[in-house]
This record gives C-alpha cells, sequence and structure tokens, in this order.
C-alpha cells in the first residue's frame, strides 16, 4: 500500500478524551472559531494512523488488545498553523502536540498493533509530529490571526481509542471505542 490522501472506507485510529475540555481549552477553541470561523472539530483528537482494510473486526481486534496497554496521556499543544484541505476546506487549523513520552508510546504501542495485524499506514513515513485538526472549513481572511496567547496549552487528556471509517467529506463513522486503564 502506498501514502495517499484520505477516501471513504478509510479507517482512523484516533487517542481523544472522553471527558468534555477543561474551560480553559473550551474557551482557546472557541476563541480560535470566534477568530477564523469554520467548524470545530468534534472530538478533537490526534490521529494515530490512517489504513485500508475490508475487515474492520480484525482491526478493533488489534486496537482493543493494544489499548489495555496504553496510559492516558495529557495532551500539550504548543503551535498552530494553516494547511489546504481537499476535504475539509479550503483550509484546516491545526495544533501542533508537544513532545510527551506516554503520548509517544501510546502511539508506537498502536502503530506495532496495526502492522502485526499487516496494515501499512497510508501516511508518508516521514510523518512524525503527532497534530490535531481543530477547526475545519475554514477561510481565512488576510486581516485576521488567531489569538494565541494561550499557548501553549493542555488541550485533554487522551484516555479513550477511537477507531472510526471516513464515510465521505468531513464525514466519519464510529465504528469502536476503547478506554485507556487509568493504571497500568
Amino acid at each position: 500500500m502506498t501514502t495517499r490522501p484520505a477516501v471513504a472506507g478509510d479507517i482512523c485510529v484516533l487517542l481523544a478524551p472522553s471527558r468534555p475540555l477543561s474551560e480553559e481549552a473550551a474557551r482557546f477553541v472557541a476563541g480560535l472559531r470566534a477568530d477564523l470561523s469554520g467548524e470545530i472539530v468534534d472530538p478533537l483528537h490526534v490521529t494515530v494512523d490512517r489504513v485500508a482494510t475490508d475487515d474492520a473486526a480484525a482491526l478493533i481486534r488489534c486496537v482493543r488488545d493494544s489499548a489495555k496497554r496504553l496510559r492516558p496521556a495529557a495532551i500539550r499543544v504548543d503551535r498552530l498553523y494553516f494547511l489546504p484541505s481537499q476535504s475539509r476546506g479550503p483550509e484546516i487549523v491545526k495544533l501542533e502536540v508537544s513532545p510527551d513520552a506516554v503520548l509517544d508510546a501510546n502511539m508506537n504501542e498502536l502503530l506495532a498493533a496495526l502492522r502485526r495485524c499487516g496494515l501499512p499506514s497510508l501516511y508518508p513515513p516521514d510523518r512524525t509530529t503527532p497534530t490535531i485538526t481543530t477547526l475545519q472549513r475554514v477561510t481565512r481572511r488576510d486581516s485576521v490571526e488567531a489569538d494565541l496567547a494561550g499557548l501553549p496549552l493542555e488541550l485533554f487528556v487522551a484516555d479513550r481509542v477511537i477507531v472510526s471509517r471516513i464515510t465521505g467529506l468531513a464525514r466519519y463513522e464510529i465504528l469502536d471505542t476503547a478506554t485507556i486503564p487509568t493504571s497500568g
């Protein structure tokens, strides 16, 4: 399998919070939306990987087995940037996730599980820094820039794994969720 843009049918493995955002994080995200327009991505999440398979049940078994070895990870963000997006655009707003040992271990565990299941990544091999697509369908005006006074910020604690299938442009179907144990 080679890297390619997302298409309907692709399956994504995500790390997300099980609880609502803190007041500070919710205020930051709402402020971004007020500054830049667009739609808030719900749920906010870190995408671990995107794969293609006809056997979603086997993928879910691999992820559920792997989830037992994960730990909740504080997701801190420290930089914002814009990217063009055919499926969610014209632009999306991404937040870059700060390095974190627990998050790295969780992502490595899930990626290894997907490879053991024979599912190669559809992302380029040089994709190294986790990000969060925060706003979609953004049309940036030249005179408007986001207020970044709130960065760096702990956005959420990733304590849930979500397996979702892309069903269309900016549309997803959640296939399964798994709770990350609070102690390992």
